[in-house]
C-alpha cells in the first residue's frame, strides 16, 4: 500500500488503482442501440482504438476565476490547456484503497450548505453553445414536495464522460518529412442527470467497520429474491416468444418492462451535450494531467479566499474553495489513469491543485463485454467441437463462423450467439419439465393438467400459473449467491448446462436493467458480478466493482450517490426500453466524429478537428432538417434483431437430451465444471475485500 503523507490535509478517495495486468477493452463502435459493431480499423487505414500505457499521473489544477471567460472562446478557438508541474514523479499504482470513518465522514456527511450554495451553478460551467447552456440550465432544476406539502428545488446535477479517439492519416506520397501521422486525442461530453435525488433520500448514521462493510457489498438473501423475481419473467418472455402454447395463453399477461420508481423519468429523452475533443493523448503522463485538468474545470465552486495572521504578524490568503462533486465515467483504464492522476496530488495545498470535487467511475458497456470473456472463458473452447451441448459444437451445427475466441474482437457477433443459446436451453428446460416434444405442442405433464383450457381461466389465475412455471424453471438454475450447495451429481453434462444457463440469465439481467435505464438492477447485478471477476483473475474489473459499490454505499454524497447508479444510462429515442450505457453513446460518437474527420480531405489539421467536434451536438439536428425539407424518409437508429427460428429449432434438437437428468456423463474438456460465482467462498470473499480497506 502506497503510503500517503500528510493525511490530514488532503482529501482521500476511497477508491483503487490498479496493477499492469492485460484486463484489455474493445472500443469499438455500433450503430445499435444496445450493441457496438466491430471497428478494428478506420475507414482509410489502420488505427488502434485502445492504445494503452502504464498509469498516469496528475498535477495541479488552474483556478476557477477564468471559467466562464473560457467558456465564451471555446467554440471560437482550439483549447490545448498546458498544466504546472509536468515534471512531477510518478508515484506508480495501488494495490489498496484508504478507507476509514474520517474520509468517509468528509464525503458522506458534507455540509448541506455547500450543496445548496452549488446547485445554483452546477451546471454553469459546461462547455456549450449559448442555446444548448440555456436548455441545460432551464432544464436543470426541478421542484419536489415534501411529506409536509413543502416545496423544495433540486439541481438535476450532470455527468462527464470521456474516452480516447484515434486515427491515422495516411500520406500518399511517404517521405522521410512526410510520415503517417498517428493521431490520439481524447474525446468528451457531457449528460444531464433525469432523475432528482432529494438530499434527504440517502442518509447513513454512522460508519460500520469493515467486515460490516465487506458483507454489504456481497449479495444478500434479498438480493437473490429479486434477482429470481426478475428473471422469471425474462423467462415468460422468451417462452412467450418461442412455445406457441405460451403464445396464445399468456400473451396478454406478459411484462415487457419491469417498471422502477423512475421509469417515466429513464424513458424520456436525454440531453447531452459533446464537449469537443482535447489534443492529448491519455497513454502519456504528461497529457493525462492536461485531461483531467480539463476535466476538473467543469466542477462548481465557490470561492473562498481568506486572511489569516500567521504567528510572525504576517497576513496571508488561505485558499478554502468549496467544490461540488461531479461524477466522470469511463472505461476501466480510463478511470484508473485518472484516479492515479487525483490521488497522486493528495498532498498538494489547494483544493483545485488537489482535483477535489471529481470522482471517477466506471461505465456498464466495456463492463458487459468483459462479463462475456469470462464466460467465455470458462466454457467455450475450440477443442470441445465434438462434444454435444458445449458452445463451440453449438457455434459449429449452426455455422456461426463470425463467432471468435475473443469476443472483444466481435462482440455483437458473440453476444448474438450467446443470447440465443441460453434462450435455447431455457426453452428446452421448460419443453422437459412440461413432457414437450416440439415447440408447436401443448403440454403433456401432471404439472399443468387440462392445458387447453387454461386459455379460458380469469386472469389473475393464468398469472399465478405462469409465475409458477417460470420459478419452476429458475430454481433448476444456480441463482442463489447465499446459502448454494449444487448438486453434485455424476452428470458433469447436465451440470456444464446448469451452470452455463445460470451466467446466461445474469447476462440477460444486466442487459434488460441496462435497456430499462434500472440504476438499482444494475447495481445488484455489479454485486454478482465482484465474486465473479474476483475468482476468474480479472483483478481490475474486480476493484472497480468493489470502487462502486463502495462508492454508493459509503463515500458519495447522497445526490452523488444517486447520480452514480441513475445517471448511468442515455436515451436517444426518448421512449421507455431504449436506454444504452454512457460508454457505448461515447463509441457512436466517436464513429460519427471519424466519419467528418475522413470528410476533411487533406485538411486534417488540429484546429479543423477541433471545430468538427464541436459542431457534433449541431450536426444531426441540421440532417434530420435537411431529411425533413427533402421529404427523406428517417432512419429508425435501431438494428432489429432477425428472428432465428431455423437456428433454435436445431439447437433444441441439440439440447434436448442434454437438460435431461443422466448418469456418469462427463465432456472430455470440461470434465469438472467450475461456476466463478460459487468459486471463491464466502469467507474467501470477505477477506478479499477487507484486503483492500484500510
Amino acid at each position: 500500500m502506497l503510503q500517503k503523507q500528510q493525511q490530514s490535509s488532503c482529501q482521500s478517495h476511497n477508491t483503487c488503482t490498479y496493477s499492469n495486468e492485460s484486463d484489455t477493452e474493445s472500443n469499438e463502435s455500433s450503430d445499435s442501440d444496445e450493441d457496438s459493431d466491430e471497428n478494428g480499423t478506420d475507414t482509410e487505414c489502420d488505427i488502434e482504438d485502445d492504445c494503452r500505457s502504464e498509469e498516469c499521473e496528475s498535477t495541479s489544477s488552474c483556478s476557477e476565476e477564468d471559467i466562464m471567460e473560457k467558456l465564451k472562446d471555446n467554440h471560437s478557438k482550439s483549447i490545448d490547456i498546458e498544466c504546472e508541474d509536468d515534471d512531477d514523479e510518478i508515484t506508480g499504482s495501488q494495490n489498496d484503497v484508504s478507507c476509514n470513518e474520517r474520509t468517509c465522514m468528509h464525503y458522506k456527511y458534507s455540509s448541506d450548505s455547500l450543496t445548496e450554495s452549488c446547485s445554483g451553478s452546477s451546471e454553469a460551467t459546461i462547455d456549450i453553445t449559448h442555446e444548448q447552456q440555456d436548455q441545460l440550465l432551464d432544464d436543470s432544476e426541478v421542484t419536489t414536495e415534501d411529506s409536509d406539502g413543502a416545496k423544495r428545488s433540486h439541481n438535476l446535477g450532470y455527468r462527464i464522460c470521456g474516452d480516447n479517439i484515434d486515427k491515422t492519416v495516411c500520406s500518399r506520397y511517404m517521405r522521410l518529412d512526410r510520415k503517417n501521422n498517428s493521431l490520439h486525442y481524447f474525446h468528451l461530453f457531457a449528460v444531464q442527470s433525469r432523475v432528482c435525488i432529494p438530499r434527504d433520500e440517502m442518509h447513513f448514521t454512522s460508519m460500520p467497520d469493515k467486515t460490516e462493510i465487506a458483507a454489504t457489498l456481497l449479495p444478500s438473501l434479498n438480493d437473490d429474491q429479486i434477482l429470481k423475481e426478475n428473471v422469471a419473467i425474462l423467462v415468460s418472455r422468451i417462452l412467450t416468444n418461442n412455445l406457441k402454447f405460451f403464445r396464445l395463453t399468456f400473451q396478454e399477461l406478459i411484462q415487457w418492462h419491469i417498471k422502477h420508481p423512475y421509469y417515466k423519468e429513464m424513458s424520456s429523452k436525454s440531453l447531452v451535450v459533446p464537449l469537443g475533443i482535447l489534443l492529448k493523448n491519455e497513454n502519456k503522463a504528461s497529457d493525462m494531467i492536461g485531461i483531467v485538468n480539463h476535466i476538473h474545470h467543469y466542477v462548481p465552486a465557490v470561492p473562498d479566499i481568506q486572511e489569516q495572521v500567521l504567528s510572525t504578524g504576517e497576513t496571508v490568503d488561505v485558499d478554502q474553495t468549496s467544490l461540488h462533486t461531479i461524477l466522470f465515467g469511463g472505461d476501466q483504464l480510463t478511470c484508473a489513469r485518472a484516479r492515479s492522476a487525483i490521488d497522486n496530488k493528495l498532498n498538494s495545498q489547494t483544493p483545485h491543485k488537489r482535483f477535489m470535487g471529481m470522482e471517477p467511475v466506471i461505465e456498464d458497456w466495456h463492463t458487459k463485454v468483459n462479463f462475456l470473456r469470462v464466460i467465455w472463458k470458462y466454457y467455450y473452447n475450440p477443442k470441445s467441437s465434438a462434444e454435444h451441448g458445449t458452445l463451440f459444437q453449438l457455434r459449429n451445427v449452426i455455422h456461426r463462423t463470425n463467432v471468435v475466441k475473443d469476443p472483444m474482437k466481435n462482440y455483437n457477433a458473440c453476444d448474438d450467439f450467446f443470447v440465443l443459446v441460453i434462450e435455447s436451453h431455457i426453452v428446452a428446460l421448460a419443453m422437459n419439465i412440461l413432457g414437450m416434444t416440439n415447440a408447436d405442442q401443448a403440454p403433456d405433464s401432471s404439472i399443468l393438467p387440462d392445458a387447453h383450457l387454461l386459455w379460458m381461466q380469469p386472469d389473475d389465475f393464468r398469472t399465478n400459473v405462469l409465475k409458477m412455471l417460470t420459478l419452476r424453471i429458475v430454481d433448476e438454475l444456480s441463482l442463489n449467491f447465499n446459502n448454494f450447495m449444487y448438486k453434485d451429481t455424476d452428470d458433469k453434462v447436465r451440470q456444464y448446462s446448469i451452470q452455463l444457463s445460470s451466467l446466461g440469465c445474469l447476462y440477460l439481467e444486466y442487459s434488460d436493467a441496462i435497456r430499462e435505464g434500472d440504476g438499482n438492477r444494475v447495481l445488484r447485478c455489479w454485486r454478482y458480478m465482484l465474486p465473479i471477476f474476483a475468482s476468474s483473475g480479472c483483478k481490475n474489473y474486480a476493484i472497480e466493482a468493489f470502487n462502486l459499490l463502495l462508492q454508493h454505499d459509503y463515500i458519495l454524497p447522497p445526490q452523488e450517490a444517486g447520480q452514480l447508479i441513475w445517471g448511468r444510462f442515455i436515451n436517444v429515442k426518448g421512449q421507455p426500453g431504449h436506454n444504452i450505457p454512457n460508454d457505448l453513446h461515447m463509441e457512436h460518437l466517436n464513429r460519427i466524429l471519424k466519419q467528418s474527420i475522413s470528410g476533411l480531405g487533406a485538411n486534417k489539421s488540429a484546429s479543423a478537428m477541433q471545430r468538427v467536434a464541436q459542431a457534433l451536438g449541431a450536426i444531426s439536428p441540421f440532417l434530420r432538417n435537411f431529411d425533413e425539407e427533402c421529404k427523406i424518409s428517417q432512419l429508425k437508429g435501431v438494428h432489429n434483431r432477425q428472428k432465428a427460428e431455423q437456428d433454435m429449432k436445431i439447437l433444441l434438437t441439440e439440447l434436448a437430451p442434454i437438460v435431461s437428468l443422466g448418469h456418469s456423463r462427463r465432456h472430455k474438456t470440461f470434465t469438472n465444471p467450475r461456476d466463478p460465482l460459487h468459486m471463491l467462498s464466502y469467507s474467501e470473499l470477505n477477506a478479499w475485500i477487507e484486503k483492500h480497506i484500510t
